[in-house]
């Protein structure tokens, strides 16, 4: 950077020493003597005279175009740089500027996928609706739903009783004379209706509402009597089967007709179902179901606010570490900008000193050539004109430097 910095918006230094060299040559101090003698001979200019001599006119002019030269030189390394300088300001504030909004549309668009992704909304409106059904029966009752059997393990007991009666009916079914596949089916139904029937049983007895529930009480009868004849039955068919052929099973009489108590077993297990059931359950209908399905409405909300808050930490971490990337591309460049802005200053105090160095090369020539025009002058008196001043504007001493003197941007 340092390189291109000299080769490209440094004026050329030899170019311009030739220029003074040239110029210093052209008005050595001999040349000026001589000429300075030369118009006093001449009483030139003359005392009263106010104008400059056409010699000191001359000396003006030729100081003022070398320095139009220095300025035109420099003038031209110092746009080069000030127009770098301009362009890395823009590039670095709008490159944050976009980084910014960047941040913010990804933001935005993570929301609203987040929104999508989780079906959120459609959740939080079940879940209102769930709230505001489960709300009113609780208003409408003036309680929470009372069971005294979680549901987990009503329904292990259930599926236990299911698992426990296929085993104790297959016998029966053997009676018929059917394979074993048909036998086994047989008894997977059988222990399958005994804990749904029990299902049905306790619920009719326990959903009452308010009151007392004549309807329900019936059903709940009616099923109970309709399944404990079916039991009995089947204990009837396997106890008259084990009857007829106790001797070919090795069965005493007495085994024989103990084998009836299975029925009594299964009616203790139809009825401890049963009761499981009504403690299962809210005198209610569909009460205890609102509060779950409540409950379970609000953990799915709840889990799924936690995907999208973690997804919308991970899109704001992500956003967060881009913009620490874009402040730190930002510093760098402000550093590149402060660095440039020295190079401005450095340029344009260097302009500065060869122009001023134009202006005292112009004071010693007119020096040299006034006094030595005095001392030649046959009348021996000042001319008015050499009262005179002259001078031209310094251009690059009314430029600003970039950078303060403590080193902070204008």
């Amino acid at each position: 950077m340092k390189k291109e910095l000299v080769d490209r918006d440094f004026p050329d230094l030899r170019t311009l020493q030739k220029d003074f060299e040239a110029h210093e040559k052209e008005y050595s101090p001999e040349y000026l003597r001589q000429h300075a003698a030369e118009d006093a001979k001449l009483n030139i200019p003359r005392a009263d005279s106010e104008e400059p001599s056409p010699f000191e006119q001359e000396l003006l002019h030729e100081a003022t175009t070398l320095a139009s030269r220095v300025v035109a030189a420099y003038r031209r390394a110092l746009e080069i740089i000030d127009a770098k300088i301009k362009a890395e300001e823009e590039y670095a504030a709008k490159k944050r500027q976009n980084t910014e909004e960047l941040g913010k549309d990804l933001l935005a668009i993570e929301n609203d996928a987040a929104e999508n992704s989780f079906s959120l909304a459609h959740a939080h409106k079940k879940l209102e609706e769930s709230d505001a059904h489960y709300s009113s029966l609780v208003a409408k009752y003036g309680r929470t739903p009372v069971v005294y059997v979680p549901n987990a393990v009503y329904v292990v007991f259930a599926l236990m009783i299911f698992l426990g009666e296929i085993p104790l009916n297959a016998l029966v079914f053997q009676i018929f004379g059917e394979n074993q596949v048909m036998t086994w089916i047989m008894a997977v139904i059988i222990g399958l209706c005994i804990p749904l029937s029990a299902h049905f049983i306790g619920i009719k007895m326990r959903e009452h509402g308010q009151g007392f529930s004549f309807a329900n009480s019936f059903k709940g009868l009616l099923a109970f009597g309709i399944v404990a004849a079916a039991l009995y039955g089947l204990a009837v068919m396997r106890q008259t089967y084990l009857g007829e052929y106790k001797e070919q099973l090795g069965l005493t009489q007495t085994l024989v007709e103990s084998s009836f108590m299975f029925f009594w077993l299964n009616i203790a297990v139809f009825c401890t179902a049963i009761v499981m059931a009504y403690l299962a359950h809210d005198s209610v209908a569909g009460f205890y179901e609102s509060f779950k399905d409540n409950a379970h409405t609000a953990h799915i909300v709840e889990r799924r606010e936690k995907e999208r808050v973690n997804r919308l930490k991970k899109a704001r971490v992500a956003t967060a570490q881009m913009l620490d990337r874009a402040n730190a591309d930002y510093r760098d460049g402000k550093i590149r900008i402060k660095m440039m802005q020295g190079q401005y200053d450095q340029v344009l105090k260097e302009g500065q000193e060869h122009e001023a160095r134009v202006l005292n090369i112009l004071g010693k020539q007119l020096a040299i050539y006034r006094h030595e025009n005095l001392r030649h002058r046959a009348d021996d008196v000042s001319p008015k004109s050499f009262k005179t001043k002259l001078e031209f504007p310094l251009k690059l001493s009314e430029l600003k430097e970039k950078l303060n003197n403590n080193g902070n941007l204008e």
